[in-house]
């Protein structure tokens, strides 16, 4: 094996030794004031959120930060940061209320992560909302999933068939008549790139 090959293995296993030491360790982000980092065994390919974020190889690390609380909860995975979330939401608000994500289309839809992983946004927002208008939004999401699947299935288009715009147009409206519950607790979540620390000559020398 040629040089370049060897130090592009070594510059692997440096990253991997590196990133398996943050697994339940505190980091220090400077440009963050009272972060309380508890960041878990970070994944650098299956952890990325939305397709503007998969393009790309690079880690990210996820804060979460609430309306309610100082400080910041760093993770280094989208799941862990939204089960961060849903667990604070039922601490923090009232029994019953539904944890909602804002996507950013003026309408709110249930927190769960295939909705949260479609988004392309940086700044991820949860809100509390009524359980039972919820529970509505997501009766009517898993109908029309179940109706673009016959579709699929059957090789028809769906934008030809009735029913499912039926159910794009229920969908929309029970969406917009979820409102979020004042004085409620809400969440954020942002992803910000980690970028890894290239080595220098000085580094091999100190070393």
């Amino acid at each position: 094996m040629n040089s370049a090959g060897n130090n592009s293995n070594t510059e692997s296993k440096e990253q991997t030794n590196s990133l398996q030491t943050l697994d339940k360790v505190m980091l220090d982000i400077p440009a963050q004031c009272d972060i309380l980092i508890t960041v878990e065994a970070i994944e650098l390919q299956h952890n990325w959120i939305g397709p503007n974020i998969m393009a790309n190889s690079s880690s990210f690390v996820f804060l979460v930060t609430n309306t309610s609380e100082n400080g910041t909860t760093a993770f280094s995975n989208l799941s862990s940061a939204l089960t961060h979330v849903a667990d604070s939401h039922g601490d923090l608000n009232a029994e019953g209320a539904a944890l909602m994500f804002d996507n950013g289309t003026n309408a709110l839809v249930p927190a769960t992560i295939g909705n949260v992983k479609r988004s392309y946004a940086r700044n991820l927002r949860f809100v509390a909302s009524n359980a039972d208008a919820a529970s509505v939004v997501d009766g009517i999401q898993s109908k029309l999933k179940g109706a673009l699947q016959a579709c699929k299935l059957v090789g028809i288009d769906p934008s030809n068939v009735a029913k499912v715009a039926d159910l794009r147009a229920e969908l929309e409206t029970a969406q917009l008549s979820i409102g979020s519950i004042e004085d409620a607790t809400e969440f954020n979540i942002e992803v910000l790139p980690l970028h890894k620390r290239k080595h220098t000559k000085r580094d091999q020398v100190a070393s």
